[in-house]
């Protein structure tokens, strides 16, 4: 937890709060905030000893192709480990190759030369995207026979002690699916237009949810590129069998999985176990992946969230025993026997035809059947490696010949053509659906992006300036009006803590103009005029290097106490008021444009506090007492 956290708990148990309310309202257990009052002391003097990790980071810009490239790589990556594919270190740094070229010929920017897709880079690429869950062939052996009971024991001593039944225990994963995937004998070779195999490569995300006994499974939540597909605008979606949520890219994003956690699955979980009489109390088993943050811990005080090991997932993750992949095999059987009924129902449609008017309306309801068939014995079976002791039936799982037995009768009632249908064309499209998508995708998808103007063409060095001398002008303001000196203070530091991202920006703009700099035929003379626009638009720029290492706030700590102590003096409009400079001895003029925008801030801020000051009893200043007294508006 966050320092600032931390100290945000600590105002509210002075304030009076109890910790079982506090706890509740910031979503940690009643323990971990009597903790953190037991330490209070110790919190507070590291608050103020902390020194910003920001402040400590130099920026240096990348390759624009280099983050494109890592993120299409990430895409790239999360699909191979849902399809169950080895990776390894040459195959992902010759993907990154790959793509990273694909992007400099559609860019026609940098040079594929440059970048060597080395092993630094790739534990840089590793750390950056936190692809903790992606276990190399080469760099951990899976968890073996012996290894394996022993992790399992670890979570069934977790669940005696914290005291939760099978019916509280769950385990949520993801998988993705070409919903309208087909045999590759389908369509005929002319039939295979860009549009129908790009149509067939429509991707949908799906997270399972179900519990160790086997008798509540979570509806599932749907993640599709369109949030409103035509075939869907009559219908009411918090009605659907699923749980609608869209993603351009059909990425399930830390975001949307926190969606899921809070949206969906605490109201199912609460409404089955009060049906159940059970109290309300979860465990959660995960696995370790970029879109299952570590704010889950405290997500809910309710429920605990374990993560299974990075080297085991697969092997003891509860719904990749088998569930997700019969659930492949009955959502085939299920979409075939619509095909067939469909051509029954009307003879002169063809297949391609029905497959053609075969909509994501359709899907859902091939779905909803799909899951249907999934029996709460199977379910309940898939614990047998986390949690063998609450397995009633090891009997009961259906043998996957005997469902792809099913589909190819299926595929039989379709068309003649599928008469001689074998079962590894069947193996063959389950394995397809699960695949990843391809390098034209995942470089086109980011290629897209390039159609937007970046952010960043808007911002230069001097607009970046002034606007972080208006702010330190407006925390100067509030200083000199506020009577209350703890609480001008406290604003002025959670003020600068929002400047961090402007001040790393305005660094970062400063590094780039000295490397220009460099580059120079004449460096004195381009020094001398680095030095010169410094000086006149800087705030606070210091002479020496180091000083852009030291924290974000000195600067308007500085020029804070000089005014002040300018003002003790003499009285001056903030237009003209002096300001540090390179020498500290220049006055800075503000523009009248800039005295505007002060003076609108100035407004909104005096009215923000004389609404908090109606609050509170201020005793009556008078003038020969105190001089310094803050005139009436």
């Amino acid at each position: 937890m966050a320092l600032e956290d931390k100290m945000k708990i600590l105002e509210k148990l002075e304030e009076g709060a109890s910790s079982t309310d506090v706890g509740r309202l910031f979503g940690v257990h009643e323990s971990t905030v009597r903790a953190i009052k037991r330490n209070a002391a110790a919190i507070r003097a590291s608050m103020e000893s902390v020194s910003p990790v920001c402040a400590k980071v130099l920026c240096v810009p990348r390759d624009a192709n280099i983050e494109k490239m890592e993120t299409a790589l990430t895409f790239w990556v999360e699909d191979q480990t849902i399809g169950g594919r080895p990776l390894t270190l040459k195959a992902i740094c010759s993907q990154a190759k790959r793509i990273y070229t694909q992007l400099v010929e559609t860019t026609g920017k940098g040079n594929p030369d440059k970048f060597h897709a080395s092993k630094g880079w790739f534990e840089k690429f590793r750390r950056r995207y936190s692809l903790r869950n992606s276990r190399l062939m080469g760099e951990g052996e899976p968890l073996d026979a012996q290894s394996a009971p022993r992790y399992s024991k670890q979570v069934q001593r977790l669940i005696r002690a914290r005291g939760f039944v099978p019916q509280q225990v769950f385990n949520a994963e993801e998988t993705s699916l070409f919903w309208k995937c087909m045999p590759s004998r389908t369509f005929r070779e002319k039939d295979k237009n860009p549009e129908s195999l790009e149509e067939a490569k429509d991707r949908i995300s799906l997270i399972f949810c179900a519990n160790a006994a086997g008798d509540k499974m979570i509806k599932p939540l749907l993640l599709y590129k369109d949030p409103n597909p035509a075939c869907l605008l009559e219908k009411d979606k918090k009605r659907l069998p699923v749980f609608w949520r869209s993603h351009p890219k059909v990425s399930l994003t830390a975001a949307l999985f926190l969606d899921w956690f809070h949206n969906c699955f605490i109201h199912q979980a609460r409404s089955y176990l009060i049906e159940k009489n059970l109290e309300f109390r979860v465990l959660l088993i995960l696995d370790r992946g970029p879109n299952h943050p570590d704010s889950l811990f405290f997500a809910h005080p309710n429920v605990d969230i374990v993560f299974l090991p990075l080297e085991g997932t697969s092997y003891l993750q509860p719904l990749d025993q088998g569930i997700i992949e019969a659930f492949r095999r009955y959502y085939t059987k299920h979409m075939f026997d619509h095909f067939a009924d469909c051509i029954e129902k009307n003879p002169c449609l063809t297949l391609k035809e029905t497959w053609q008017q075969y909509n994501i309306a359709d899907a859902l309801v091939v779905i909803k059947e799909a899951m249907d068939d999934i029996k709460p014995a199977a379910l309940n079976k898939a614990w047998w490696k986390l949690w063998d002791d609450v397995v009633n039936d090891y009997a009961c799982f259906p043998r996957a010949n005997e469902e792809v037995a099913k589909i190819i009768e299926s595929a039989k009632r379709m068309d003649f053509k599928f008469l001689d249908i074998q079962e590894g064309e069947i193996n063959e499209l389950l394995k397809f659906q699960a695949l990843a998508i391809t390098e034209r995708e995942s470089a086109s998808v980011n290629t897209e992006e390039d159609k937007s103007p970046e952010p960043e063409v808007k911002m230069n060095l001097r607009k970046l300036n002034a606007v972080l001398r208006q702010a330190s002008d407006l925390i100067d303001a509030a200083i000199d009006m506020d009577p209350f000196l703890d609480r001008s203070l406290a604003f002025k530091k959670d003020f600068n803590k929002l400047l961090y991202t402007y001040k790393e920006v305005q660094k970062n703009l400063q590094n780039k103009a000295k490397g220009l700099k460099k580059e120079n035929e004449d460096p004195s003379k381009e020094e001398e005029m680095w030095t010169k626009e410094m000086d006149t638009e800087s705030e606070s720029e210091g002479e020496s290097e180091s000083e852009s290492e030291s924290e974000p706030n000195s600067e308007s700590e500085s020029h804070n106490e000089e005014k002040v102590e300018g003002k003790r003096g003499d009285k001056k409009p903030p237009e003209e008021d002096p300001g540090p400079s390179g020498s500290g001895t220049e006055t800075l003029t503000i523009s009248e444009e800039s005295a505007k925008v002060i003076n609108a801030e100035l407004d909104f801020w005096n009215l923000t506090l004389e609404l908090n000051l109606e609050r509170v009893e201020v005793p009556e200043l008078k003038e020969e007492e105190n001089p310094e007294a803050v005139p009436s508006k």
